[in-house]
């Protein structure tokens, strides 16, 4: 396994359980710089709510896609973030029991989440940011019968590495990912906020973002590009 990848994921999983991981403390805290959304299906369009029909076999499969969206481009001493090094996120469902019964991620790298849906991913080469945005994983689920009211978010209790990096814990970051050793930026590391997605909803769903309370420009390490 590449090097790169491996200095990553320590990075990603907290500077503490890994012999090749930086030293505690060596991560800046950047600020909350982006959004993940969700999405039933593959492609450009983004669909957020899905009516999944009638169960078939007594059964209800989906297809869901996490994306980081709606990121400022943003640089630091020079050095435009090009291109994604890690991420640390964690899927969260509730309303109907579901069962993951299949993980993609983008890529070659390495995933040290301690299960489905729990994702701390170091990339050999990065995820370019220049498109404006960036498939962070695609996960089919399952559930008995035909579920409703199903909601897919993030659980921020689940970042390890946010307690260990100074001006993370308290700013509410739903998601974590670090730059790419090609710019230079394996040590910044910045939050995302979350759009909930819903399965079969009775009534109106809520789509309201969920954020955090520490944007990057206030934090000041970045500038605008």
């Amino acid at each position: 396994m590449k090097k790169s990848v491996l200095f990553t994921v320590g990075v990603m999983i907290g500077l503490a359980t890994l012999a090749f991981a930086v030293p505690a403390g060596a991560t800046t805290w950047c600020g909350e710089n982006g959004l993940v959304r969700f999405s039933f299906v593959a492609g450009d369009s983004l669909v957020q709510v899905f009516d999944s029909g009638p169960a078939e076999n007594g059964v209800t499969k989906v297809d869901l896609y996490a994306w980081l969206t709606d990121y400022d481009h943003v640089k630091h001493d020079g050095e435009v973030m090009t291109a994604l090094g890690a991420y640390e996120l964690s899927l969260k469902i509730t309303g109907a029991e579901a069962y993951i019964i299949k993980q993609e991620l983008p890529g070659e790298g390495f995933n040290v989440g301690k299960a489905q849906g729990t994702l701390a991913y170091g990339l050999a080469d990065g995820l370019s940011l220049t498109p404006g945005r960036v498939m962070l994983a695609h996960w089919q689920i399952m559930f008995q019968g035909r579920p409703e009211d199903v909601r897919f978010g993030l659980d921020p209790a689940e970042l390890q590495s946010c307690a260990k990096t100074e001006g993370c814990p308290g700013s509410g970051a739903q998601a974590l990912y670090v730059g790419a050793a090609s710019c230079n930026q394996l040590d910044m590391m910045f939050g995302a906020g979350y759009v909930p997605a819903w399965l079969n909803p009775i009534a109106g769903p809520d789509l309201t973002p969920v954020r955090g309370t520490s944007p990057w420009q206030e934090v000041g390490v970045f500038e605008a590009r």
